[in-house]
């Protein structure tokens, strides 16, 4: 059952997470730009993205679910979730200054690195929280082998946004739904945030 949870919540969180506010410009500016290129050029730089930031994200979630949470009580895992959607619903009216975690400057020579493989290793601040909600349930599962098949389906529906758009022109209307879904998504966030605090409580009254 835990299993499943978490996977399903790796592939929804992940798609969520193109459409934050702070990750959909520099996704859809990513995939405007890699559109006027060849079909090869196009394919390795979104293969870069895919594969960096599945790395990425199979290595934190694995760790996260080495290391484990035991014992974490019903009333924490309730407050984070809450905490975290309340978050999503403020920054929409108040800037808060979380900054983007570039994990590529760790790697030498990085500002010779390609677009793609900065973007794969780059978590912006507002997909934090969705990254930390699924860490949080790997290390309570306590199976590293299904951690990194959560990396590996949060970065992939995370990056298949990126995928479609570089396939398409950016007429009027794609830009227009782009532009409804930065400022709606926030509140789908907090909701499901909500929601998913509500089912801790159910499941733990």
């Amino acid at each position: 059952m835990m299993t499943a949870v978490l996977l399903v919540t790796a592939a929804g969180l992940g798609f969520l997470a193109f459409f934050e506010p702070c990750t959909i410009a520099t996704h859809t500016l990513f995939a405007a730009r890699i559109s006027h290129e060849t079909a090869r050029r196009r394919w390795l730089e979104l293969v870069e993205l895919v594969l960096s930031r599945s790395a990425l994200l199979a290595a934190i979630f694995g760790v996260a679910a080495w290391v484990g949470l035991q014992g974490f009580p019903t009333g924490a895992a309730m407050t984070m979730l809450g905490v975290i959607g309340a978050v999503y619903v403020v920054a929409r009216r108040v800037y808060l200054p979380v900054p983007h975690l570039e994990f590529f400057h760790l790697i030498p020579g990085h500002g010779r690195m390609p677009q793609g493989l900065k973007l794969g290793l780059t978590l912006p601040a507002c997909t934090l929280p969705l990254v930390a909600v699924v860490g949080v349930i790997c290390a309570l599962t306590r199976r590293p082998d299904t951690a990194v098949w959560a990396g590996f389906l949060f970065a992939g529906m995370f990056s298949l946004p990126t995928l479609w758009y570089s396939m398409r022109e950016f007429d009027g209307a794609n830009r227009k739904f782009l532009s409804k879904s930065a400022i709606a998504s926030p509140y789908l966030t907090a909701m499901l945030l909500w929601f998913g605090a509500f089912l801790v409580w159910r499941m733990g009254s």
